[in-house]
């Protein structure tokens, strides 16, 4: 008997079955963009105080009132966004479980989403999964810049919502004032939502500045912001994330994540609230001055391989361009480094639309610790050795 069921088009992800495939291999996973070294000890510490407290049961479906008050201190002091905790937050399971219950929740199915690519895998695929279609506007370098006349190409009846990151995963872009401010324009003219991810909004590097969507004129009411506490604080494995919205649209959320995964692990929700009230600003300057030291490391490494790069306004991605080594689809070409360096990336095409067939670009994240990227260092200078000697 062949039974029936629901078959979407859906696929793994391929970042992830990159990571796999990279443990299997022994290679050195610069494809996947989480810490492979320890979080620090302040964050354990906070983790054993609230593994203490009484912080074992389900606690409220919007999130612990503690962090919610606490993320509303913050939103206010460093998103410039006036949140009441009550009214206008949602703590979740992740970005990832924050992004799909905003769509689920808030966009009809079988209507349309205008994104920009190079984009996050993952929205295609929470897309496909909420039955809603992504218009993808195609930016390139230098500068990954648009226009309102471009935005209006891409809009229909069946627009709902655009979608953007910021900083941009997969390519580091910061979005300006102005940029954003356009985007707020375009979808108050056609009655549109906007979905802005700001999971790296830590991780911003000399010369920009992080603008949060919602804080600019005409933005707070239509504006869902969807953010990660688990890049900021190296513990993606707490899955805590959250969202902040007008408050009829939070009601809306609060009913889908509640259905997703009721909360978010309780004593990790205490233990970042506490990170919230008592980490100092010196704590997110040595943040992004090691990231910014890795990345360095990253940098000389491909720069002595042949490989550049779109230099990243933020988050801890480099987007690279290999074409002065190879005419190979950026597949065939990322598997040839994975197996032939040892050094795992994403290929660029795993980001823009599947009808664009070698863009010629792969994506490296610099979140490891110095160890792995000078082990990677090593490796691509290994590689480039090997080139250099069959020329």
């Amino acid at each position: 008997m062949t039974m029936a069921f629901k078959r979407l088009p859906m696929r793994e992800s391929v970042i992830r079955q990159t990571t796999i495939l990279s443990a299997q291999l022994g290679a050195v996973n610069l494809s996947q963009g989480f810490p492979d070294d320890d979080t620090f000890p302040e964050l354990k510490e906070f983790a054993i105080r609230a593994i203490h407290g009484p912080n074992h049961q389900y606690t409220n479906p919007w999130g612990s009132p503690v962090l919610r008050e606490a993320v509303a201190r913050k939103l206010a002091s460093f998103n410039k966004i006036q949140a009441d905790p009550e009214r206008n937050i949602v703590i979740t399971c992740g970005a990832t479980e924050g992004m799909i219950v905003a769509m689920e929740s808030l966009i009809e199915r079988g209507t349309e989403v205008i994104t920009f690519a190079p984009m996050y895998e993952n929205y295609v695929l929470q897309a496909i999964a909420s039955g809603l279609d992504l218009k993808m506007m195609e930016l390139w370098e230098p500068d990954f810049s648009f226009t309102r006349e471009d935005l209006e190409k891409l809009y229909n009846p069946r627009t709902r919502a655009v979608l953007l990151c910021n900083p941009v995963n997969p390519t580091g872009k910061v979005f300006t004032r102005a940029e954003l401010q356009t985007v707020i324009d375009f979808a108050r003219a056609h009655d549109l939502l906007i979905f802005s991810d700001e999971t790296y909004e830590y991780l911003i590097w000399p010369g920009h500045e992080h603008v949060s969507t919602a804080s600019l004129p005409g933005g707070a009411d239509i504006t869902v912001t969807c953010t990660s506490m688990g890049k900021t604080y190296s513990v993606t494995g707490w899955r805590v994330g959250y969202l902040v919205a007008e408050e009829s649209l939070t009601n809306e959320l609060r009913k889908m994540h509640d259905f997703h995964t009721v909360t978010a692990p309780h004593p990790f929700q205490i233990a970042l609230a506490t990170a919230i009230n008592e980490l100092p600003q010196s704590f997110y300057d040595a943040l992004r001055a090691e990231y910014w030291t890795r990345k360095k490391i990253l940098c000389d490494a491909l720069a002595a391989t042949g490989i550049s790069w779109y230099e990243p306004g933020g988050s801890y991605f480099l987007w690279c361009d290999y074409s002065e080594l190879s005419d190979q689809d950026d597949t065939q070409f990322a598997e040839r480094l994975l197996r032939e360096a040892g050094v795992a990336g994403v290929a660029g095409s795993v980001f823009y639309p599947s009808t664009l067939k070698n863009p010629k670009r792969l994506r490296f994240t610099y979140s490891k610790s110095r160890a792995t990227m000078e082990q990677a260092a090593v490796r691509l200078a290994k590689f480039a050795e090997a080139r250099a000697a069959v020329r």
